[in-house]
């Protein structure tokens, strides 16, 4: 038991009591005295900082994040693969290398390897297939293609690299329109009416239920798989439904009265191609002229309703075109020389002129 000594302020007499007590009576005087509390002592222990062991751990962790940046770029920027893709080079099947569904190819060619082709194969081996029975599609690209997979099927490719669809969004057309790809409608453009435009060079466009569908000859036209199809030079139009598929080469698209004016010629002559009536040209009289040398390939056509003229040897023996009503069909090597037209203002309809190695003038 500690003691602790109190003074009385009564009398000064000095005596001493527990330090547990909370108060004691002066033995002289007898006057109450409290007994003060004995504030606790609290020491606090100030430790130095080890600058040199900070020091060390910081530069560890700084070398392993550096590392890591490393290694992130150096998967992304290998053999030029966008680190979006999914797959580069290679055979894969479908159900167990990668899921089945639809995907999107981008070629990956540098301009300057004219020796390397981007090549799409679906097919039922794994090995290159030796039988042509064992190939289910087979296709050269140059420009963005999609292609569904089921599960079992083999997919092969070489410079290129496979996308899902959702991570080449193209963020919609705008008034620079889209180059050469194979687009599906109802994703990277909407339903409607379209126009590609050319550099004084043939355009072409191939419409189909399926994005495998074969593009090129006999084959091509008569597959069940190919909704519509057209070509002309420096200008032609096309219209597009949801869930179909749009193939373009040889010049740019545009929406429909957001493409540039229709080239003309140093004399100011509109030039061979397909001109929609009120968008491009205005109605009136033209004189039409065949190109030089051309006049036995000169055509002028005027379509109601229609974007594609079918092919030309067929003109005059089907005047009712896909989509549409041809109205008048002119051969520039039946006339000496030009030819004066008369375009009717379209008023409810749509009114399409096509030029095939012709100009005209108004």
């Amino acid at each position: 038991m500690k003691l602790v000594k109190l003074q009385c302020p009564n009398c000064g007499a000095t005596f001493t009591v527990s330090q547990d007590s909370d108060t004691a009576v002066c033995e002289y005087c007898g006057t109450a005295v409290t007994v003060p509390r004995k504030k606790a002592k609290v020491t606090v222990e100030r430790r130095k900082i080890n600058y040199k062991a900070l020091g060390i751990f910081g530069a560890i962790a700084a070398v392993f994040i550096i590392a890591a940046i490393i290694i992130v770029c150096t998967v992304g920027k290998s053999g030029d693969i966008d680190p979006r893709a999914l797959k580069s080079d290679g055979v894969y099947l479908v159900g167990e290398d990668i899921p089945a569904g639809e995907y999107v190819l981008y070629p990956n060619v540098d301009k300057d390897d004219k020796d390397a082709t981007p090549v799409l194969e679906v097919r039922k081996t794994r090995e290159t297939a030796t039988n042509k029975a064992d190939f289910l599609y087979r296709k050269e690209f140059y420009m963005r293609q999609y292609v569904n997979l089921n599960d079992g099927e083999y997919i092969a490719f070489e410079h290129a690299s496979l996308y899902l669809p959702e991570k080449v969004d193209l963020g919609g057309i705008d008034e620079k329109g889209f180059s050469s790809a194979q687009l599906k409608v109802g994703k990277d453009i909407a339903a409607g009416e379209y126009v590609i435009v050319g550099d004084n060079k043939q355009t072409q466009y191939y419409i189909t239920s399926k994005p495998e569908a074969a593009l090129y000859g006999t084959a091509a036209l008569n597959s069940p798989d190919m909704l519509s199809f057209g070509y002309c030079e420096n200008r032609v139009y096309l219209k597009v439904n949801d869930g179909e598929y749009l193939s373009f080469t040889g010049g740019r698209l545009y929406r429909s009265g957001e493409a540039p004016n229709p080239r003309k010629s140093e004399n100011g002559e509109l030039l061979a191609g397909q001109y929609k009536v009120g968008t491009d040209i205005s109605a009136g009289r033209y004189t039409v002229s065949p190109a030089v040398n051309k006049r036995a390939q000169a055509y002028v056509c005027l379509n109601k309703n229609a974007v594609n003229t079918s092919s030309v040897p067929k003109w005059d023996e089907e005047l009712i075109a896909q989509g549409g009503e041809t109205l008048w069909l002119v051969r520039l090597e039946d006339y000496d020389g030009s030819v004066e037209i008369e375009i009717p203002d379209p008023g409810v309809y749509e009114l399409y002129l096509t030029l095939w190695y012709c100009t005209a003038s108004s």
